[in-house]
Protein backbone atom coordinates (compact mmCIF):
# COMPACT_ATOMS: atom_id res chain seq x y z
CA UNK A 1 0.00 0.00 0.00
CA UNK A 2 1.23 3.44 -0.81
CA UNK A 3 -0.67 6.14 0.98
CA UNK A 4 -0.08 9.78 0.48
CA UNK A 5 -1.95 12.90 1.41
CA UNK A 6 0.24 15.46 -0.33
CA UNK A 7 -0.88 16.34 -3.84
CA UNK A 8 2.64 17.23 -4.83
CA UNK A 9 4.21 14.17 -3.37
CA UNK A 10 1.74 11.36 -3.77
CA UNK A 11 2.74 8.26 -5.63
CA UNK A 12 0.70 9.39 -8.54
CA UNK A 13 2.23 12.80 -8.33
CA UNK A 14 5.57 11.11 -8.10
CA UNK A 15 5.25 10.49 -11.79
CA UNK A 16 4.72 14.15 -12.29
CA UNK A 17 7.25 14.91 -9.64
CA UNK A 18 10.04 12.86 -11.15
CA UNK A 19 10.90 13.43 -14.75
CA UNK A 20 7.52 12.85 -16.31
CA UNK A 21 6.37 16.43 -16.10
CA UNK A 22 9.65 17.77 -17.40
CA UNK A 23 9.83 15.47 -20.38
CA UNK A 24 6.15 15.74 -21.12
CA UNK A 25 6.29 19.48 -21.06
CA UNK A 26 9.68 19.70 -22.67
CA UNK A 27 9.41 17.55 -25.80
CA UNK A 28 8.66 20.47 -28.03
CA UNK A 29 4.86 20.16 -28.00
CA UNK A 30 3.02 23.48 -27.72
CA UNK A 31 1.78 24.26 -24.22
CA UNK A 32 -1.99 24.00 -23.89
CA UNK A 33 -3.84 27.22 -23.20
CA UNK A 34 -6.92 25.85 -21.46
CA UNK A 35 -7.87 22.30 -20.54
CA UNK A 36 -11.15 20.98 -21.97
CA UNK A 37 -14.02 20.98 -19.50
CA UNK A 38 -14.44 17.21 -19.86
CA UNK A 39 -10.81 16.78 -18.81
CA UNK A 40 -11.13 19.10 -15.80
CA UNK A 41 -14.14 17.12 -14.58
CA UNK A 42 -13.09 13.64 -15.64
CA UNK A 43 -9.46 13.55 -14.57
CA UNK A 44 -10.07 13.97 -10.80
CA UNK A 45 -12.93 11.45 -10.97
CA UNK A 46 -10.65 8.93 -12.70
CA UNK A 47 -7.94 9.58 -10.10
CA UNK A 48 -10.39 8.97 -7.25
CA UNK A 49 -11.56 5.77 -8.95
CA UNK A 50 -8.05 4.36 -9.26
CA UNK A 51 -7.26 5.28 -5.65
CA UNK A 52 -10.44 3.53 -4.55
CA UNK A 53 -9.47 0.40 -6.48
CA UNK A 54 -6.00 0.11 -4.93
CA UNK A 55 -6.88 1.34 -1.44
CA UNK A 56 -9.75 -1.07 -0.78
CA UNK A 57 -7.35 -4.02 -0.48
CA UNK A 58 -4.80 -1.91 1.35
CA UNK A 59 -7.27 -0.83 4.02
CA UNK A 60 -9.07 -4.05 4.82
CA UNK A 61 -8.75 -6.88 2.29
CA UNK A 62 -5.09 -7.69 2.92
CA UNK A 63 -5.61 -7.96 6.66
CA UNK A 64 -8.74 -10.10 6.28
CA UNK A 65 -7.29 -12.35 3.58
CA UNK A 66 -4.05 -12.91 5.51
CA UNK A 67 -6.07 -13.61 8.65
CA UNK A 68 -8.08 -16.26 6.78
CA UNK A 69 -5.04 -18.21 5.60
CA UNK A 70 -2.69 -17.88 8.61
CA UNK A 71 -2.82 -18.38 12.36
CA UNK A 72 -3.20 -15.55 14.90
CA UNK A 73 0.47 -16.03 15.81
CA UNK A 74 1.77 -15.60 12.25
CA UNK A 75 -0.66 -13.17 10.61
CA UNK A 76 1.09 -9.96 11.69
CA UNK A 77 4.38 -11.16 10.21
CA UNK A 78 2.68 -12.32 7.01
CA UNK A 79 0.88 -9.00 6.61
CA UNK A 80 4.16 -7.15 7.17
CA UNK A 81 5.79 -9.12 4.36
CA UNK A 82 2.95 -8.63 1.89
CA UNK A 83 2.42 -4.95 2.64
CA UNK A 84 6.13 -4.15 2.62
CA UNK A 85 6.76 -5.78 -0.75
CA UNK A 86 3.70 -4.09 -2.22
CA UNK A 87 4.72 -0.67 -0.95
CA UNK A 88 8.21 -1.09 -2.39
CA UNK A 89 6.70 -2.09 -5.75
CA UNK A 90 4.49 1.00 -5.74
CA UNK A 91 7.44 3.21 -4.86
CA UNK A 92 9.50 1.95 -7.79
CA UNK A 93 6.62 1.65 -10.24
CA UNK A 94 5.71 5.32 -10.42
CA UNK A 95 8.94 6.81 -11.75
CA UNK A 96 9.60 3.74 -13.92
CA UNK A 97 6.22 3.61 -15.63
CA UNK A 98 6.14 7.40 -15.79
CA UNK A 99 9.33 7.28 -17.84
CA UNK A 100 7.87 4.55 -20.06
CA UNK A 101 4.73 6.59 -20.74
CA UNK A 102 6.95 9.49 -21.81
CA UNK A 103 8.50 7.20 -24.43
CA UNK A 104 5.33 5.47 -25.65
CA UNK A 105 4.79 5.94 -29.41
CA UNK A 106 1.39 4.25 -29.68
CA UNK A 107 -1.01 5.75 -32.21
CA UNK A 108 -3.55 5.90 -29.36
CA UNK A 109 -1.32 8.30 -27.45
CA UNK A 110 1.37 8.33 -24.77
CA UNK A 111 -0.81 7.94 -21.68
CA UNK A 112 -3.96 6.05 -22.71
CA UNK A 113 -2.29 2.64 -23.16
CA UNK A 114 -0.95 2.77 -19.61
CA UNK A 115 -4.20 4.05 -18.08
CA UNK A 116 -6.28 1.37 -19.81
CA UNK A 117 -3.76 -1.47 -19.61
CA UNK A 118 -2.74 -0.75 -16.02
CA UNK A 119 -6.36 -0.62 -14.87
CA UNK A 120 -7.30 -3.89 -16.57
CA UNK A 121 -4.26 -5.81 -15.30
CA UNK A 122 -4.88 -4.35 -11.84
CA UNK A 123 -8.49 -5.58 -11.88
CA UNK A 124 -7.42 -9.10 -12.83
CA UNK A 125 -4.81 -9.00 -10.05
CA UNK A 126 -7.51 -8.04 -7.55
CA UNK A 127 -9.50 -11.12 -8.53
CA UNK A 128 -6.48 -13.34 -7.85
CA UNK A 129 -5.86 -11.48 -4.59
CA UNK A 130 -9.37 -12.16 -3.33
CA UNK A 131 -9.14 -15.80 -4.44
CA UNK A 132 -5.67 -16.59 -3.06
CA UNK A 133 -5.37 -19.52 -0.68
CA UNK A 134 -1.85 -19.00 0.67
CA UNK A 135 0.49 -16.15 1.57
CA UNK A 136 2.55 -16.58 -1.60
CA UNK A 137 -0.56 -16.14 -3.73
CA UNK A 138 -1.55 -13.01 -1.80
CA UNK A 139 1.97 -11.62 -2.13
CA UNK A 140 2.18 -12.15 -5.91
CA UNK A 141 -1.34 -10.84 -6.52
CA UNK A 142 -0.73 -7.73 -4.40
CA UNK A 143 2.60 -7.13 -6.15
CA UNK A 144 0.91 -7.09 -9.57
CA UNK A 145 -1.98 -5.02 -8.19
CA UNK A 146 0.42 -2.34 -7.01
CA UNK A 147 2.51 -2.35 -10.18
CA UNK A 148 -0.53 -2.17 -12.45
CA UNK A 149 -2.59 0.49 -10.72
CA UNK A 150 0.48 2.64 -10.05
CA UNK A 151 1.35 2.42 -13.76
CA UNK A 152 -2.15 3.73 -14.50
CA UNK A 153 -1.88 6.45 -11.84
CA UNK A 154 1.53 7.63 -13.05
CA UNK A 155 0.27 7.96 -16.64
CA UNK A 156 -2.94 9.62 -15.46
CA UNK A 157 -1.17 12.40 -13.55
CA UNK A 158 1.32 12.81 -16.41
CA UNK A 159 -1.59 14.01 -18.55
CA UNK A 160 -1.71 17.20 -16.49
CA UNK A 161 1.08 19.14 -18.24
CA UNK A 162 -0.12 17.68 -21.55
CA UNK A 163 -3.69 18.91 -21.19
CA UNK A 164 -3.63 21.97 -18.90
CA UNK A 165 -1.87 25.30 -19.24
CA UNK A 166 0.40 26.70 -16.51
CA UNK A 167 -2.35 28.90 -15.08
CA UNK A 168 -4.61 25.89 -14.49
CA UNK A 169 -2.15 23.34 -13.15
CA UNK A 170 -2.22 24.56 -9.56
CA UNK A 171 -6.01 24.36 -9.39
CA UNK A 172 -6.08 20.92 -10.97
CA UNK A 173 -3.28 19.71 -8.70
CA UNK A 174 -5.39 20.78 -5.73
CA UNK A 175 -8.34 18.78 -7.06
CA UNK A 176 -6.09 15.77 -7.61
CA UNK A 177 -4.82 16.04 -4.06
CA UNK A 178 -8.41 15.75 -2.83
CA UNK A 179 -8.95 12.49 -4.71
CA UNK A 180 -6.89 10.32 -2.37
CA UNK A 181 -8.97 10.93 0.79
CA UNK A 182 -12.13 10.68 -1.30
CA UNK A 183 -10.95 7.38 -2.76
CA UNK A 184 -9.98 6.25 0.72
CA UNK A 185 -13.46 6.89 2.10
CA UNK A 186 -15.14 5.29 -0.92
CA UNK A 187 -12.92 2.20 -0.60
CA UNK A 188 -13.70 1.79 3.10
CA UNK A 189 -17.43 2.35 2.49
CA UNK A 190 -17.61 -0.31 -0.23
CA UNK A 191 -15.51 -2.78 1.75
CA UNK A 192 -17.87 -2.73 4.72
CA UNK A 193 -20.84 -3.60 2.48
CA UNK A 194 -19.50 -7.11 1.80
CA UNK A 195 -18.62 -10.09 3.96
CA UNK A 196 -15.82 -11.78 2.02
CA UNK A 197 -12.42 -10.67 0.76
CA UNK A 198 -13.10 -11.38 -2.92
CA UNK A 199 -16.08 -9.04 -3.09
CA UNK A 200 -14.29 -6.40 -1.02
CA UNK A 201 -11.39 -6.43 -3.48
CA UNK A 202 -13.14 -6.83 -6.83
CA UNK A 203 -16.17 -4.52 -6.57
CA UNK A 204 -14.16 -1.32 -5.91
CA UNK A 205 -11.72 -2.52 -8.57
CA UNK A 206 -14.47 -2.86 -11.16
CA UNK A 207 -15.83 0.60 -10.42
CA UNK A 208 -12.38 2.22 -10.46
CA UNK A 209 -11.36 0.46 -13.66
CA UNK A 210 -14.56 1.41 -15.50
CA UNK A 211 -14.20 5.05 -14.44
CA UNK A 212 -10.54 5.21 -15.48
CA UNK A 213 -11.10 3.58 -18.87
CA UNK A 214 -14.12 5.78 -19.55
CA UNK A 215 -11.98 8.84 -18.85
CA UNK A 216 -9.23 7.56 -21.16
CA UNK A 217 -11.61 7.84 -24.09
CA UNK A 218 -12.77 11.39 -23.27
CA UNK A 219 -9.55 13.31 -23.92
CA UNK A 220 -7.25 13.73 -26.92
CA UNK A 221 -3.96 12.22 -25.84
CA UNK A 222 -0.61 13.49 -27.09
CA UNK A 223 0.96 11.28 -29.72
CA UNK A 224 4.74 10.98 -29.72
CA UNK A 225 5.79 11.00 -33.37
CA UNK A 226 9.57 10.71 -32.91
CA UNK A 227 11.08 7.57 -31.46
CA UNK A 228 12.93 8.50 -28.22
CA UNK A 229 16.52 7.64 -27.47
CA UNK A 230 17.17 4.28 -25.77
CA UNK A 231 16.32 4.24 -22.08
CA UNK A 232 19.33 5.20 -19.99
CA UNK A 233 19.84 3.39 -16.67
CA UNK A 234 21.59 6.43 -15.18
CA UNK A 235 18.65 8.61 -16.20
CA UNK A 236 16.21 6.30 -14.39
CA UNK A 237 18.39 6.13 -11.28
CA UNK A 238 18.58 9.93 -11.20
CA UNK A 239 14.85 10.08 -10.48
CA UNK A 240 15.40 8.63 -7.01
CA UNK A 241 17.86 11.03 -5.34
CA UNK A 242 19.27 14.53 -5.01
CA UNK A 243 22.44 15.73 -3.31
CA UNK A 244 21.60 17.22 0.12
CA UNK A 245 25.04 18.80 0.36
CA UNK A 246 24.18 21.33 -2.32
CA UNK A 247 20.96 22.27 -0.51
CA UNK A 248 21.00 21.15 3.13
CA UNK A 249 17.59 22.69 3.79
CA UNK A 250 15.99 20.25 1.39
CA UNK A 251 17.92 17.43 3.07
CA UNK A 252 16.53 18.26 6.51
CA UNK A 253 13.04 18.70 5.04
CA UNK A 254 13.35 15.23 3.48
CA UNK A 255 14.24 13.64 6.83
CA UNK A 256 11.39 15.50 8.54
CA UNK A 257 8.85 14.12 6.07
CA UNK A 258 10.43 10.65 6.22
CA UNK A 259 10.25 10.36 10.02
CA UNK A 260 6.78 11.89 10.30
CA UNK A 261 5.44 9.36 7.81
CA UNK A 262 7.14 6.51 9.63
CA UNK A 263 5.06 7.51 12.64
CA UNK A 264 1.89 7.86 10.60
CA UNK A 265 2.33 4.52 8.82
CA UNK A 266 2.93 2.75 12.14
CA UNK A 267 -0.63 3.57 13.14
CA UNK A 268 -2.27 2.97 9.77
CA UNK A 269 -1.51 -0.51 8.52
CA UNK A 270 -2.27 -2.46 11.71
CA UNK A 271 -5.50 -0.74 12.73
CA UNK A 272 -7.73 -3.77 11.84
CA UNK A 273 -5.59 -6.05 14.00
CA UNK A 274 -5.58 -3.46 16.82
CA UNK A 275 -9.38 -3.68 16.82
CA UNK A 276 -9.37 -7.48 16.78
CA UNK A 277 -6.45 -8.38 19.04
CA UNK A 278 -6.29 -5.45 21.44
CA UNK A 279 -9.89 -4.22 21.71
CA UNK A 280 -11.39 -7.71 21.11
CA UNK A 281 -13.74 -6.52 18.37
CA UNK A 282 -15.44 -9.27 16.36
CA UNK A 283 -13.88 -9.70 12.92
CA UNK A 284 -17.31 -9.22 11.31
CA UNK A 285 -17.45 -5.69 12.75
CA UNK A 286 -13.96 -4.59 11.73
CA UNK A 287 -14.68 -3.39 8.19
CA UNK A 288 -17.42 -1.05 9.44
CA UNK A 289 -15.10 0.33 12.10
CA UNK A 290 -12.29 0.83 9.59
CA UNK A 291 -14.73 2.76 7.39
CA UNK A 292 -15.72 4.99 10.30
CA UNK A 293 -12.06 5.58 11.21
CA UNK A 294 -11.20 6.38 7.60
CA UNK A 295 -14.14 8.74 7.31
CA UNK A 296 -13.25 10.84 10.35
CA UNK A 297 -9.55 10.81 9.43
CA UNK A 298 -10.19 11.91 5.85
CA UNK A 299 -12.67 14.58 6.93
CA UNK A 300 -10.01 16.08 9.19
CA UNK A 301 -7.40 15.84 6.45
CA UNK A 302 -9.57 17.60 3.85
CA UNK A 303 -10.58 20.31 6.33
CA UNK A 304 -7.07 21.30 7.39
CA UNK A 305 -5.37 20.73 4.04
CA UNK A 306 -7.53 23.46 2.55
CA UNK A 307 -6.73 25.86 5.39
CA UNK A 308 -3.16 24.94 6.35
CA UNK A 309 -1.30 26.32 3.34
CA UNK A 310 -3.38 29.50 3.30
CA UNK A 311 -2.72 30.15 7.01
CA UNK A 312 1.02 29.56 6.59
CA UNK A 313 1.01 32.09 3.73
CA UNK A 314 -0.70 34.64 5.96
CA UNK A 315 1.52 34.26 9.01
CA UNK A 316 4.72 33.46 7.11
CA UNK A 317 5.93 30.77 9.54
CA UNK A 318 6.21 27.46 7.74
CA UNK A 319 8.52 25.67 10.18
CA UNK A 320 6.39 26.39 13.23
CA UNK A 321 3.30 25.05 11.48
CA UNK A 322 5.16 21.95 10.27
CA UNK A 323 6.22 21.21 13.86
CA UNK A 324 2.77 21.88 15.32
CA UNK A 325 0.89 19.83 12.73
CA UNK A 326 3.31 16.88 12.97
CA UNK A 327 2.96 16.83 16.75
CA UNK A 328 -0.85 16.81 16.38
CA UNK A 329 -0.56 13.74 14.13
CA UNK A 330 1.55 11.98 16.75
CA UNK A 331 -0.80 12.96 19.57
CA UNK A 332 -3.56 11.26 17.59
CA UNK A 333 -1.44 8.10 17.46
CA UNK A 334 -0.93 8.22 21.22
CA UNK A 335 -4.69 8.57 21.75
CA UNK A 336 -5.22 5.48 19.58
CA UNK A 337 -2.48 3.54 21.38
CA UNK A 338 -4.05 4.21 24.77
CA UNK A 339 -7.64 3.60 23.66
CA UNK A 340 -9.82 1.17 25.55
CA UNK A 341 -12.92 1.69 23.37
CA UNK A 342 -13.56 2.03 19.65
CA UNK A 343 -14.89 5.57 20.17
CA UNK A 344 -11.52 6.61 21.55
CA UNK A 345 -9.88 5.19 18.42
CA UNK A 346 -12.17 7.33 16.28
CA UNK A 347 -11.21 10.40 18.29
CA UNK A 348 -7.55 9.58 17.75
CA UNK A 349 -8.17 9.12 14.02
CA UNK A 350 -9.85 12.52 13.83
CA UNK A 351 -6.90 14.18 15.58
CA UNK A 352 -4.45 12.41 13.28
CA UNK A 353 -6.36 13.56 10.20
CA UNK A 354 -6.48 17.16 11.36
CA UNK A 355 -2.73 17.20 11.86
CA UNK A 356 -1.91 15.33 8.67
CA UNK A 357 -3.92 17.61 6.41
CA UNK A 358 -2.16 20.69 7.72
CA UNK A 359 1.24 18.98 7.64
CA UNK A 360 0.81 17.94 4.02
CA UNK A 361 -0.15 21.42 2.86
CA UNK A 362 2.49 23.34 4.82
CA UNK A 363 5.22 20.78 4.13
CA UNK A 364 4.76 21.21 0.36
CA UNK A 365 4.84 24.99 0.79
CA UNK A 366 8.06 24.70 2.83
CA UNK A 367 9.69 22.52 0.19
CA UNK A 368 8.67 25.01 -2.50
CA UNK A 369 10.32 27.82 -0.51
CA UNK A 370 13.54 25.78 -0.33
CA UNK A 371 13.82 24.97 -4.03
CA UNK A 372 16.97 26.39 -5.66
CA UNK A 373 16.76 29.30 -8.09
CA UNK A 374 17.69 26.96 -10.90
CA UNK A 375 14.27 25.57 -11.79
CA UNK A 376 15.51 22.73 -14.01
CA UNK A 377 15.16 19.97 -11.37
CA UNK A 378 12.14 21.13 -9.39
CA UNK A 379 9.92 18.29 -10.61
CA UNK A 380 12.60 15.68 -9.87
CA UNK A 381 13.03 17.12 -6.38
CA UNK A 382 9.34 16.60 -5.62
CA UNK A 383 9.73 13.05 -6.90
CA UNK A 384 12.51 12.43 -4.41
CA UNK A 385 10.28 13.78 -1.63
CA UNK A 386 7.71 11.21 -2.69
CA UNK A 387 10.25 8.58 -1.64
CA UNK A 388 10.39 10.14 1.84
CA UNK A 389 6.65 9.65 2.05
CA UNK A 390 6.38 6.22 0.42
CA UNK A 391 9.49 4.47 1.76
CA UNK A 392 8.17 4.25 5.36
CA UNK A 393 5.37 2.04 4.08
CA UNK A 394 8.00 -0.56 3.20
CA UNK A 395 10.19 -0.02 6.27
CA UNK A 396 7.48 0.00 8.93
CA UNK A 397 6.20 -3.52 8.14
CA UNK A 398 9.79 -4.77 8.29
CA UNK A 399 10.30 -3.53 11.85
CA UNK A 400 6.71 -3.75 13.12
CA UNK A 401 6.57 -7.49 13.76
CA UNK A 402 9.29 -7.65 16.47
CA UNK A 403 7.90 -4.49 18.11
CA UNK A 404 4.40 -5.98 18.19
CA UNK A 405 5.77 -9.26 19.54
CA UNK A 406 7.54 -7.49 22.41
CA UNK A 407 5.04 -4.78 23.32
CA UNK A 408 1.85 -5.23 21.30
CA UNK A 409 0.20 -2.76 18.98
CA UNK A 410 0.23 0.12 21.50
CA UNK A 411 4.04 -0.11 21.59
CA UNK A 412 4.14 0.15 17.80
CA UNK A 413 1.88 3.21 17.76
CA UNK A 414 3.70 5.00 20.58
CA UNK A 415 7.09 4.15 19.08
CA UNK A 416 5.93 5.60 15.77
CA UNK A 417 4.76 8.75 17.54
CA UNK A 418 8.19 9.22 19.15
CA UNK A 419 9.92 8.85 15.77
CA UNK A 420 7.49 11.36 14.22
CA UNK A 421 8.11 13.93 16.95
CA UNK A 422 11.87 13.61 16.38
CA UNK A 423 11.21 14.29 12.70
CA UNK A 424 9.19 17.38 13.55
CA UNK A 425 12.05 18.75 15.65
CA UNK A 426 14.53 18.28 12.78
CA UNK A 427 12.77 21.00 10.80
CA UNK A 428 14.43 23.52 13.12
CA UNK A 429 17.74 22.71 11.39
CA UNK A 430 16.50 24.32 8.18
CA UNK A 431 17.97 27.74 7.58
CA UNK A 432 16.77 30.57 5.39
CA UNK A 433 13.00 30.23 5.92
CA UNK A 434 10.80 31.04 8.88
Amino acid sequence: MTISQDPAASPASGALGSSTADTAAGTGAPSPVKAPRAYVIGMPIASAGLWMAVLAPALVVLAIKVSEITTPETRAGALSLVAGVGALAALLANPFFGRLSDRTTSRFGMRKPWIVGGSLVGLVSLFFLGSATDVTGVLVAWLFTQLSFNAALSALVATLPDQAGPTERGRLSGLIGMTLPLGLVAAAFLAQLFDNALQMAVVPGIIGTVVAIAFAFTFKDRVLTEKPAPLNLKEIAGSFYFNPRTNPGLGWAWFTKFLVYIGYCAGLLYLPYFFIDHLKVAESDVTALVFQATLVNSAGTVLTSLAGGWISDRIGKRKAMVIASAIIVMLGLIVIATSTTTNQVLVGQAITGLGLGCFGAVDVALITDLLPKDQSENAKTFGVFNIAQALPQSLVPAIAFPVITLGGYPALFIGGAVVGIIGAVLVTRIKGVK
